[in-house]
């Protein structure tokens, strides 16, 4: 299919903004799959590549380059040392390719592999008609999850991963950021018996997404003491599990002031500064856990995630808030960058 053209989304410069392009539909290996994209969506990371932050020059290896790595679709085509999967079968994309080599994956860590490719930032992604996949990195959904929701699985795994981790059941969470990650924080932690379940962002339209998500309460920081707050919430003592999704370096640092002695401390986002921390008194005399997570564990993540909306215990679509053909692409980044939508969807 290489001398077939498709339409694709290009960073073709270092320079803000994309271009729809013409281009050849790549050619799957012996290991990859070639996928049809039915629909794809757009990630913080996304936004980086799209302005063209110097982040991006740390990653992506040259250009022209085709980003997006949540996607989900039908397998087209299929090389030919692929088992697998067949033609037809409905999938999903996984950013982390992992070399299969290294000790973290001999070691059941391959989302956290030393030789990782990443999908739709080292090599191209899903932002396209078709995209080449290794076998290795593609999930095949369940019958109850349409393609249209099948790329949101990607981006629920890692506020998944905090939610199953922590002891939520019957005890207080605090979601930091109701961004997409921080609202499927929310919906997990609603299905997990959470309670009370503190939503907090400075978007007033994001908190009642959270709020239709499970959040039994919602605070705005721009409008009310944080810590005065969610200590009356706990009985003065505070969040027995804290999600920090906003990747603002000062919502982290406040963070420590209301996560509850003894308690754990989820980093999902990523600040764009240095955190300065007294370690002694915020976190080893508190006994405070700190873990951070990067992406999903392949493949128990993503079995989580398909039973919970395959089986309608998580309704997604109040996270997604816009869908964008490709040719409307610079709307979508628009609604996305401005935070006037929460998880936008683009379709060929």
């Amino acid at each position: 299919m290489g001398s077939t053209l498709m339409r694709a989304l290009v960073k073709v410069k270092e320079e803000h903004g994309l271009s729809l392009e013409r281009v050849p539909v790549p050619e799957p290996g012996e290991r990859e799959v070639l996928v049809r994209v039915k629909a794809a969506a757009i990630c913080g990371s996304d936004i980086k590549l799209y302005k063209w932050t110097p982040w991006c020059r740390n990653v992506v290896k040259s250009l022209p380059f085709i980003p997006g790595h949540e996607g989900a679709g039908e397998v087209a085509a299929t090389g030919s040392g692929v088992r697998k999967f067949r033609v037809g079968d409905r999938v999903a994309a996984e950013t982390h390719i992992p070399c299969g080599r290294c000790w973290q994956c001999g070691h059941g860590r391959p989302h956290t592999c030393l030789e990782m490719g990443l999908f739709g930032h080292t090599v191209n992604g899903c932002f396209a008609e078709y995209f080449t996949i290794p076998d290795t990195a593609l999930w095949k959904l369940s019958d109850g999850i349409s393609l249209e929701r099948g790329c949101l699985l990607e981006p629920m795994g890692i506020p998944l991963r905090a939610v199953y981790g922590g002891e939520v059941a019957g005890d207080s969470i605090a979601v930091v950021g109701c961004g997409p990650i921080g609202q499927f924080a929310v919906g997990t932690a609603k299905v997990r018996g959470a309670h009370p379940i503190v939503a907090l962002d400075i978007n007033e339209k994001r908190l009642a997404i959270a709020e239709r998500m499970g959040a039994s309460h919602l605070i705005n920081p721009e409008k009310e003491p944080v810590r005065e707050r969610i200590l009356a919430l706990t009985g003065g003592n505070g969040a027995g599990t804290v999600i920090e999704a906003s990747g603002s370096a000062a919502a982290l640092r406040d963070a420590f002031d209301y996560v509850r002695i003894g308690g754990t401390l989820y980093t999902i986002g990523h600040p764009g500064e240095e955190v300065c921390l007294d370690v002694s008194t915020k976190v080893n005399l508190r006994e405070v856990r700190i873990i951070g997570l990067f992406g999903r564990e392949l493949w128990k993540t993503w079995e989580i995630a398909d039973d919970l909306i395959a089986s309608g215990k998580i309704d997604p679509d109040p996270i997604v808030t816009h869908t964008f053909s490709f040719e409307k692409y610079e709307q979508a980044f628009e609604a996305a960058i401005t935070g006037a939508g929460c998880k936008i969807v683009l379709t060929p």
